[in-house]
């Protein structure tokens, strides 16, 4: 369970990873799509300032005056010379008509304009001649047709540049529509990877603070600890520490050993109680700190229960005599160091346990420890074998 807790980071960290890559691919995607609505938005302009339709338009207006100065010519019967100077207008018009304006093509334009040019060489003649008989009838005729071909031409102009506009706004519609879900995106990649970053950050934290081999906490979340309030607080702190661990890992291994305090590590949390901080310092050595008015009783208490809950976990798993030297020191903490003077005191008391055979509970000044079992292992004989077998069994 250990191994795949210390696992889950390198897996946030690849997470992260993944996210912050997608991140940079929406980004750079989004300011390609900015850029794409810029260059759709200068077609746009581009295509409204064109006015096609008014050029056929203007062609279709001289036509126009041409045939009325021809009319005016036949009703008043008066010199051509009006009528010629609107053909010459009409004629110099024909070169500049455009067959394309941008991405506007109107083919038709380059059949209208030869067209026009066909009628005016026809009716240039007829124009000199306006006074013989139906010349000017014929003239009128010819422009008759001309006149039609470029209303059409206008109307088809305005046709094509409303289409390219229309289908550009579409494009620019879809390119915008893109762009905000783009963005949306852009916002919860941005938002998942800051809870991923603010969850890694909070599992470094809580790493920094926890034993690796046992899951308890270490001494630098006793370093953490803060009263509730701020205000000082009665403290019952007590120090637990394995009697002759040093033999376990010699006879049996510190794969053993390592065992054993995950085992004492299990017995801590369970019968610690709740509002009790249980940690390991170092080595086989482990504090309990009980908080509150009763925390000396509620000490006393527990502690005897740890105890009776180690030996029956030694029994169980083939450890003859593994026991426990416990100090307890009691006093008022609001501090850090308030903390590690009752600690100082509790390991005093411990080693009074020790001294006394070990397997037992002691508060510090007081004279005696009290032993919590019938038959103390003697502390003298350290060479004494204290297993009943070679191995620890897997419960």
């Amino acid at each position: 369970m250990i191994r795949r807790w210390l696992k889950a980071p390198h897996s946030l960290d690849r997470a992260v990873g993944l996210l912050l890559i997608a991140t940079c691919m929406l980004a750079a995607l989004a300011v390609l799509t900015s850029m794409q609505i810029q260059r759709n938005q200068r077609e746009i302009l581009r295509i409204s300032s064109y006015d096609l339709p008014y050029v056929y338009a203007r062609t279709q207006v001289e036509i126009l005056r041409l045939q009325a100065a021809i009319g005016n010519a036949l009703v008043d019967d008066t010199s051509s010379t009006p009528p010629r100077l609107h053909w010459a207008i009409v004629k110099s018009r024909v070169s500049t008509i455009p067959v394309a304006v941008g991405p506007i093509d109107v083919p038709e334009a380059a059949v209208a304009s030869r067209n026009l040019d066909r009628t005016l060489n026809t009716i240039e003649p007829l124009i000199a001649s306006l006074g013989e008989t139906n010349n000017g009838i014929k003239a009128l005729t010819h422009l008759d047709r001309s006149v039609r071909e470029f209303t059409q031409l206008a109307s088809l102009a305005n046709v094509r540049q409303t289409l390219l506009f229309e289908r550009e706004q579409g494009v620019l519609s879809r390119t915008m529509a893109w762009l905000s879900v783009n963005l949306v995106l852009l916002c919860l990649s941005g938002f998942t990877m800051l809870l991923l970053v603010f969850r890694r950050k909070r599992q470094l934290r809580e790493i920094a603070v926890t034993d690796v081999l046992t899951g308890l906490p270490n001494r630098a979340a006793i370093q953490n600890w803060l009263p509730g309030n701020a205000r000082p607080v009665t403290m019952a702190l007590a120090l637990v520490d394995v009697d002759k661990f040093k033999q376990v890992n010699d006879e049996l291994g510190h794969a053993t050993g390592d065992d054993l305090l995950r085992r004492l590590a299990d017995v801590l949390r369970d019968q610690a109680g709740p509002g009790t901080l249980a940690a390991r310092l170092g080595g086989d050595e482990f504090v309990v700190m009980f908080t509150g008015d009763d925390a000396r009783q509620r000490a006393r208490r527990q502690c005897a229960a740890i105890t009776r809950a180690f030996h029956h976990a030694s029994r169980t798993t083939g450890f003859a005599r593994v026991t426990l030297s416990i100090g307890i020191a009691v006093g008022e903490v609001a501090s850090v160091p308030d903390i590690e003077q009752l600690m100082t005191q509790a390991d005093r008391a411990m080693y009074v346990s020790k001294r006394k055979g070990g397997d037992g509970q002691t508060f510090s000044a007081e004279d005696c420890p009290c032993h919590l079992s019938a038959d103390p292992l003697p502390m003298a004989n350290e060479d004494a074998p204290v297993f009943a077998s070679r191995q620890l069994e897997q419960v």
